[in-house]
């Protein structure tokens, strides 16, 4: 159970859980009454979605955190090892738009923003709050 106190989710997760779903719930609807949406990119971009996180991402994810635990000889702290998962998400994510992929010479409205210190700046974020988090914990167990 949840609340139980020998409970291996804490409230991080649920919050993290409910978030997650709230978003889901917010963009369900506005892809469907998207004129514009066609149903088969759609199921085949949630497909690929699916086998690229939970078979590719995921066991990259896991033989790449037991390797540097082997390197380093200990447990990598979880503050880290989410900072870092999160960095290579948002990496993959947006490198297609990083490298301009997509770029039109004829449409100015295509990729008209500085990707490059959106993506510095939000990867500041992320470690300063992991680090933040990390700092937090381990003064609680003092």
């Amino acid at each position: 159970q949840a609340g139980d106190p020998g409970s291996k989710y804490g409230a991080l997760f649920w919050v993290g859980t409910l978030l997650g779903w709230v978003i889901i719930g917010y963009g369900a609807p506005l892809m469907l009454s998207d004129d514009e949406a066609e149903w088969f990119n759609i199921v085949r971009l949630v497909t690929i979605g699916i086998i690229a996180h939970d078979i590719v991402w995921q066991s990259l994810s896991v033989v790449a955190g037991l390797l540097i635990s082997k390197i380093i000889g200990r447990a990598i702290p979880f503050w880290v090892r989410w900072a870092g998962w999160t960095t290579a998400i948002i990496v993959a994510m947006r490198w297609p738009v990083g490298r301009r992929y997509g770029d039109r010479l004829n449409n100015d409205t295509i990729l008209p923003r500085n990707y490059t210190n959106s993506i510095v700046i939000l990867l500041a974020v992320i470690w300063i709050g992991a680090a933040a988090y990390g700092f937090a914990s381990s003064r609680r167990s003092l």
